[in-house]
């Protein structure tokens, strides 16, 4: 077994302490520091010294998962957008009790679909082209 210096060993605690509260970000340093049979006077004096905050690390882990989380959602939240536009007849515009204006679908995969207008078969056509229902089998 070595032994360590107080700087040393509190230096290690100190990370381990960080990495812990990014798990658990309501981790309280007096309870870590008895599982980790550090005296919690001293350690808090070498915290002093080193200009170390609990209160800092808390907002530092807690400002690293909101950014981590913006990033994130920015990436889920700006999928691929696809306008499709089909040019086709006027005669299937005019049919005016299969027309469908403003879908909105969310698929159990978590993509989410805005249909401005489309017939009712276009857009069951569309869910199984996007289920791969109605692809034919390659082989």
């Amino acid at each position: 077994m070595e032994l360590q210096t107080a700087e040393a060993r509190y230096e290690k605690t100190w990370h381990e302490f960080l990495s812990e509260l990014e798990q658990h970000p309501t981790l309280r340093l007096t309870p870590f520091l008895r599982s980790k049979h550090v005296y919690h006077r001293g350690f808090e004096k070498w915290m002093y010294r080193h200009g170390y905050s609990v209160g800092d690390a808390k907002g530092r882990v807690l400002a690293l998962k909101m950014e981590r989380a913006d990033v994130s959602s920015a990436e889920s939240e700006s999928p691929s957008f696809l306008p499709v536009n089909v040019c086709g007849s006027e005669a299937a515009d005019s049919r005016g009790g299969d027309l469908l204006t403003g879908i909105s679908l969310t698929l159990p995969d978590g993509t989410a679909i805005s249909i401005r207008r489309g017939s009712a078969e276009a857009v069951v056509s569309f869910l199984k082209l996007y289920s791969r229902e109605g692809v034919p089998c390659s082989d």
